[in-house]
């Protein structure tokens, strides 16, 4: 059992020999017929060497060359980020100088910022001194004019019926004995207290027959001339106030488009200079295989 294993083992290596020898006895012929030289030795190394070097410089990148390293991307090295000019445009319509801290304008934001607090400043202070002298003014009206002596007036001088005082019997009509015809006033007096009440007992004639130190005549009286330069002193400090809020408003607005402008320019510059197109590939340098970075940047 034995010996017949052997001999089939020996039959096998046999086979196998005389195939190798057939597919590659060319082979061992040629080469033992070729006599061993350094130079072709050397200048085959060469060849395969040279043939590696143009295979990695002009034919592939580095391993990860589909990611940042492509030919062609573009990379911002910066992490530069554009900033919203809505946001801005917002910010700086609510707050004047928000948007341009915003946009990294520091010093027109202050500036935006400092002018309209200052605007609003002065807003509350030229309010404040309008009403207080309108309080005093009003106080004025009530100390020296008269609702009863005005309809009095209409009583005695016109011959209009005014039962109880009533101040709508000013809207009757009457005869204008000059004119010599029959005619109304006009302007009627308010039944309350209002902005209007009190603007008009100082403003038209017809009511200085309610003052009471009105003697006919045809100048103002004195207490009706005094309350007439209150009247204007706190009108004065009123339309301050007035003119102060509108120029706020304006500078609300300028200072949103100015915002939007300092972030269009950010976000220009920003594109221009943060951005930065690189390649990376190996070279030969001193028989040696290194990689090479290539940098461009865009202006």
């Amino acid at each position: 059992m034995r010996k017949k294993y052997l001999q089939t083992t020996g039959c096998l290596l046999s086979f196998i020999l005389v195939l190798f020898s057939l597919s590659n006895g060319k082979t061992f012929i040629e080469n033992k017929e070729k006599k061993f030289s350094f130079q072709r030795t050397f200048s085959q190394r060469d060849f395969e060497h040279s043939q590696k070097i143009l295979r990695l410089t002009q034919a592939s990148y580095f391993a990860y060359e589909g990611d940042s390293a492509r030919s062609g991307e573009v990379t911002d090295v910066y992490g530069f980020k554009g900033k919203s000019l809505k946001r801005a445009f917002v910010y700086s319509l609510i707050i004047p100088g928000s948007g341009e801290f915003y946009a990294g304008s520091k010093l027109k934001a202050a500036l935006f910022f400092g002018l309209d607090l200052t605007l609003w400043i002065l807003y509350f202070n030229y309010h404040g001194k309008g009403k207080d002298e309108e309080k005093n003014y009003k106080r004025w009206a009530d100390d020296h004019w008269f609702e009863e002596e005005y309809v009095q007036w209409l009583i005695d001088s016109l011959g209009i019926d005014c039962p109880s005082y009533d101040p709508v019997c000013d809207t009757c009509r009457y005869f204008d004995k000059e004119k010599q015809e029959w005619t109304y006033l006009s302007h009627h007096l308010p039944d309350k207290k209002t902005q209007q009440y009190y603007e008009m007992i100082g403003k038209y004639e017809q009511f200085r027959w309610g003052w009471d130190d009105y003697d006919g005549s045809i100048l103002p009286s004195p207490n009706w001339d005094r309350y007439r330069d209150m009247r204007a002193v706190s009108n004065d400090w009123l339309n301050k106030a007035k003119y102060t809020a509108m120029i706020s408003l304006a500078n609300h607005i300028l200072s949103a488009f100015d915002a939007a402008i300092a972030v269009k320019k950010y976000n220009k510059k920003g594109e221009r200079f943060g951005q930065i197109e690189f390649k990376t590939r190996l070279v030969e340098m001193n028989r040696e295989i290194i990689p090479r970075l290539s940098v461009s940047m865009k202006f």
